[in-house]
């Protein structure tokens, strides 16, 4: 089945999120909150995708992944259009707290290419939606950091950025992307909890929960460590954002499908795990704007590894007929992740210093990491 159809919608989609990300932050202290608090912008949303994903993806399993993507990219408009006419701090974590909700798109775009894809080149077209992604994040931040000027930041027009883009991912779903066949037994409940009682797929998600727990402190805190540390505003982190996906699109396209193929998910996932934490390492001890793009790319070559090996891993381990279930699950972990992450990182921020959420966060990582190494016995075996 040709993809490229939903790779586009997906790309176009994340562009919308893209051109709003890098200035959240500043939008939220614009009005009025503090460093502390600003980070949990990305909580809120991630708090309502954690309640949402699971049923978007199980709902997808039955009643197919295009309504899905249709139903929620539409409702993601909608979310970009308050934002963009938000008068106060509450209208601003709300819209996002409706974007967290319809964010399905993902989970039935992770579903779609399992169905479509043999087990044996998962990886590989799990790592071009990764591209897509990362390619999303290289539109969507420069556009909308242009569009956010620099002294005077005009926080509407990247929200209207983020509504076309989202727009366009639509238009392109309903009229190019085509439902994928699949095997699917309805007798199956629509909430697949007994996913739960595999240990395999508990140990995923547990691995999934803690990189997005240190990976999203990191995401939260970054506008405002590019402030206290390199003085830098909304425009400049824009470019980061756009080189972070620059990165994603090589690793994601061009090396994740080789890299599967010769070392399996298993090693690609724990040497995706000691990148993000020695870049994380690193950037405590970045004190140059053109020095940090080496930690900042460690970190986005370890994150490129990292999410399609683990989705792979995830979307293999789970019975077919519930794969959509079990990446919805996949993406509410991430969001659990997403929204505990920015608060102790906005925490730590305030409390001990701009450096000290990635110091934390690479050290927790080594016992993460010990606990991805006995996948390389079962890969072995």
């Amino acid at each position: 089945m040709n993809m490229l159809p939903l790779y586009f919608a997906v790309c176009l989609s994340v562009a919308g999120l893209g051109a709003v990300i890098p200035l959240l932050p500043f939008y939220a202290t614009h009005f009025g909150a503090g460093a502390d608090t600003a980070p949990l912008v990305f909580s809120i949303f991630s708090g309502a995708g954690l309640l949402a994903a699971p049923a978007w993806g199980r709902l997808s399993d039955h009643i197919g992944r295009k309504p899905v993507l249709l139903a929620s990219v539409a409702i993601t408009i909608l979310s970009y259009l308050w934002l963009a006419n938000a008068q106060s701090l509450w209208e601003v974590f709300a819209s996002r707290a409706l974007a967290g909700a319809a964010a399905g798109w993902l989970a039935a775009a992770q579903a779609f290419v399992a169905d479509s894809t043999p087990k044996a080149d998962r990886a590989k077209g799990l790592g071009f939606l990764g591209a897509a992604i990362g390619l999303g994040f290289v539109i969507g931040p420069s556009m909308g950091g242009y569009a956010v000027g620099g002294e005077d930041p005009n926080y509407m027009l990247p929200s209207i950025f983020a509504g076309t883009f989202a727009t366009l991912s639509l238009l392109t779903t309903a009229i190019f992307v085509k439902e994928p066949a699949r095997r699917e037994s309805r007798s199956r409940p629509m909430f697949g909890f007994g996913l739960l009682a595999n240990r395999l797929i508990l140990r995923l998600f547990a691995i999934h929960l803690g990189v997005y727990l240190v990976f999203t402190a990191l995401e939260g805190t970054f506008p405002l460590w590019c402030e206290a540390a390199l003085n830098l505003g909304p425009r400049d982190v824009a470019w980061y954002m756009t080189f972070i996906g620059v990165v994603l699109v090589i690793v994601q396209g061009g090396l994740v499908g080789r890299m599967t193929k010769r070392y399996g998910e298993a090693r690609l996932l724990c040497v995706g795990i000691a990148l993000i934490g020695l870049g994380l390492f690193g950037m405590a001890f970045t004190t140059d704007a053109w020095w940090a793009l080496l930690p900042l790319g460690a970190i986005s070559v370890g994150f490129g590894f990292h999410n399609p090996a683990a989705q792979s891993l995830i979307s293999r381990a789970s019975p077919i007929d519930l794969q959509g279930g079990a990446l919805g699950g996949a993406q509410s972990i991430a969001s659990l992740g997403r929204i505990f992450g920015p608060a102790w990182g906005g925490a730590v921020f305030v409390s001990m210093g701009y450096d000290w959420p990635y110091l934390i966060g690479a050290i927790f990582l080594i016992p993460i990491l010990g606990l991805t190494l006995p996948l390389l016995r079962r890969a072995d075996a």
